[in-house]
């Protein structure tokens, strides 16, 4: 066949286009596996923490002395090249490959092993004077490398994460400030409850996000602690001496960032609860955004049939049929986001507890959902950041009527008139149609201006040490 190769494996021969930078293994994978339109190509972080990985250890086999100098130098220069975003078309491998990393590792060794033997004048496919397994897999495993890859690939993508948390956390103190002499009505099981100002709301969302991406990024730490040099289960079985050591001082500099080994690494690479609990910090994230996007759908219900405390901005017609209608469409697209990651954080939970013996062979998944949850996460806080919360007006006199309506406002006198006379007046203020407020009024008991005057004093928010 013109312009073809063939490559051997112990299963046969395959042809591959000539040029191409993957092989046998890569191609078995491709087919065995194209179950989704997300590549390992599509997935730069992961490719990045692969490439450099491929880089820290050709550096080390070649800093000990088992690998020749020239050989490793051109395998390193063509994981620079991944690094920096090259050849991403030739990692076709899909990310849910069921090989348990296999297809995903081979896909790196082929591409590097291929493009190195460019670089010395070779052809791809010629894998005599440089092999995808003996060179550049030197001193490495599937078992450890994908597990170490996946964390330093969520390390890398959950601080865009942890940014957009700022960021979100900022735009609701800035809402906060804005809103801080509004005064409004605090409810509870959907009831009234007490007075309050709608500045100390939105303070309370700002305190939330911003403990959320404290949390993240202690967990994103731990991320940072790996199983490379384990091998295939553990053992180190077929490293050469001095490996570890040199691989890691190379790749904490590749990284920028203090990779360790694991503590143990056996423990290390049977169990994959690292996963499980940084999805569980994005999982909460996504719930408490989701909590508060659901708040401001039902405080912007329209004035005429809902609350209408909150004007959200308004980004497209909410309707083909109704002429006029607005819906709070970034809100729910929040919402949206949150169902999607906790179904993520499921999976993730499922794939941790099914691991086997020494190794959990189901990481593929884990770094599908755990890195669409991040860039999805990251992406959607940013638009509700900027097109959404930035926007935000109060209806200020909605918002006070409402409170000036409820029955709330009887725990102002209580301590003036006494729970049960209290309870009286809002008996018959009740039994008459009419606000407790303006029944008080009418007796004469304050003023309109009184009545201001009290819940700014009252909501007025004052630290005191505990």
């Amino acid at each position: 066949m013109p312009n073809t190769r063939t490559d051997t494996d112990s299963l046969g021969s395959r042809h591959l286009p000539q040029e191409a930078l993957y092989g046998i293994s890569t191609l078995r994978g491709g087919e065995n596996f194209d179950i989704s339109f997300h590549k390992l190509g599509h997935e730069p972080a992961l490719l990045r923490a692969l490439a450099r990985i491929k880089h820290a250890a050709a550096a080390a086999n070649a800093e000990i002395g088992v690998l020749p100098v020239d050989l490793a130098e051109v395998i390193i220069a063509a994981a620079v090249e991944v690094v920096e975003g090259r050849h991403g078309e030739q990692f076709i491998v899909d990310l849910m490959e069921g090989s348990g990393g296999t297809s995903i590792n081979m896909n790196v060794n082929e591409v590097l092993a291929n493009r190195a033997l460019q670089l010395l004048g070779g052809q791809p496919g010629d894998y005599a004077r440089l092999h995808p397994n003996d060179h550049v897999n030197m001193g490495q495993s599937t078992n450890d490398v994908v597990p170490a890859a996946v964390k330093l690939a969520v390390y890398d993508t959950s601080q865009a994460l942890v940014a957009a948390l700022v960021h979100l956390a900022e735009a609701f103190d800035q809402r906060a400030v804005a809103f801080d002499d509004v005064l409004r009505l605090g409810r509870t099981c959907m009831q009234a409850g007490q007075p309050m100002r709608l500045g100390q709301a939105f303070r309370g969302y700002a305190s939330a996000i911003r403990r959320i991406a404290s949390s993240l990024g202690r967990a994103r730490d731990e991320m940072l602690v790996l199983p490379l040099g384990g091998t295939a289960i553990g053992t180190g079985f077929g490293s050469a001496s001095g490996y570890r050591g040199a691989v890691y001082r190379h790749l904490s500099r590749l990284v920028g960032a203090p990779v360790r080994q694991s503590d143990d690494l056996f423990d290390a690479m049977q169990n994959a609860d690292a996963f499980a609990r940084v999805s569980s910090e994005i999982r909460i994230g996504a719930e408490v955004i989701g909590k508060i996007a659901s708040d401001l759908v039902i405080l912007s219900s329209d004035g005429q049939a809902g609350l209408g405390e909150l004007k959200l901005p308004s980004v497209q017609p909410g309707s083909s049929i109704m002429p006029g209608k607005v819906n709070p469409v970034l809100p729910m697209m929040m919402q949206q986001v949150a169902f999607a990651v906790v179904g993520n954080d499921a999976a993730i939970s499922l794939a941790c507890l099914n691991g086997q013996l020494e190794i959990n062979h189901f990481e593929p998944v884990i770094a599908s959902r755990l890195l669409g949850s991040i860039d999805l996460l990251a992406r959607s806080t940013r638009i509700f950041a900027d097109r959404c919360i930035a926007g935000i007006e109060a209806d200020r006199e909605r918002s006070l009527g409402n409170l000036m309506r409820s029955p709330a406002l009887a725990t102002l006198f209580v301590p003036s008139l006494g729970y049960t006379e209290v309870s009286k007046l809002v008996q018959l203020a009740a039994t008459e149609n009419r606000s407790f407020i303006e029944l008080v009024i009418e007796r004469g008991l304050l003023s309109h201006d009184d009545v201001l005057r009290s819940l700014r004093d009252s909501t007025e928010y004052r630290e005191e040490a505990v």
